[in-house]
């Protein structure tokens, strides 16, 4: 009886996973030093491997020659955990909130270390937040939408600008301390919901909830902007019926168009 060979194995692609796997269990505290003496490679050597990773986007090597999983990584783990969810089957969600409220609605995900804007819906002349279009990036700690996405996400994970010890300023209300943005992070993880109180916009206002994963993660943010006397004024009312909207993200496709014609036939607010 012959016994089987193992399959031959690629050296670099092995080593190539253990950078990977150390760079995760070891983050943010692993050098590339430290990297060489774990792997048994000359520095040299390690520098080749980091380099690479980091061209992929897979690594980003700090400027103290630390290391930490790079975007391309994260892009990967949120496919792998991934959701039945996808963002573009959500439009219509976002479409419907619109037309019911008379608001200007937006999607916005996690992607590549920070908050994406992928979907606006609205009329012209509804209140907007100006710039704030698909692909939109760089104001997370500033909008509703981007504190939704921040509370899952560990502070290694934020982008180089929320890492500072100001954050950036938009208007004179916008949070520029971590320690008080982190404060408002727990208030959004207790209730569920986030607001922007003129803190991206003078006269803005901005109300988001979550659409959940099936593991009770954070998929997509949905949210609203309304001019800010409104804001006072219909806020409660505003929270509820996009609670009521975004409950809709656990059913399948087919659900959508029943749920959201029974949520618009019972709730107008033009």
């Amino acid at each position: 009886m012959s016994v089987a060979r193992p399959a031959r194995t690629l050296t670099t692609g092995e080593r190539v996973l253990q950078v990977l796997q150390l760079v995760v269990e070891r983050q943010p505290g692993l050098s590339v030093k430290e990297l060489a003496a774990e792997l048994g490679v000359s520095l040299s050597t390690a520098y080749h491997l980091v380099h690479t990773l980091t061209a992929a986007g897979y690594v980003v090597l700090e400027p103290h020659r630390c290391l930490r999983p790079g975007p391309a990584l994260y892009r990967l783990s949120d496919q792998l955990l991934g959701s039945r969810l996808r963002p573009t089957e959500l439009e219509p969600v976002a479409s419907q909130i619109s037309e019911m409220t008379g608001c200007r609605s937006y999607l916005a995900v996690w992607s590549d270390r920070d908050v994406e804007v992928i979907y606006v819906h609205g009329r012209r002349g509804v209140r907007e937040l100006p710039g704030l279009r698909r692909g939109f990036r760089g104001a997370a700690h500033a909008l509703a939408l981007g504190k939704l996405l921040l509370v899952d996400r560990r502070l290694e994970e934020w982008p180089d600008y929320l890492q500072q010890e100001r954050l950036p300023r938009f208007t004179p209300t916008t949070i520029e301390s971590p320690y008080q943005l982190q404060d408002e992070l727990r208030e959004v993880r207790a209730s569920g919901v986030a607001f922007d109180r003129e803190e991206y916009a003078l006269g803005s206002a901005c109300i988001a909830v979550p659409l959940v994963r099936e593991d009770g993660g954070v998929a997509v943010a949905l949210g609203i902007s309304v001019p800010v006397r409104r804001f006072a004024a219909e806020s409660e009312l505003l929270v509820g019926l996009l609670r009521r909207v975004a409950s809709s993200a656990s059913l399948s496709r087919s659900d959508f168009p029943v749920l959201l014609a029974d949520t618009a036939k019972n709730t107008r607010m033009h």
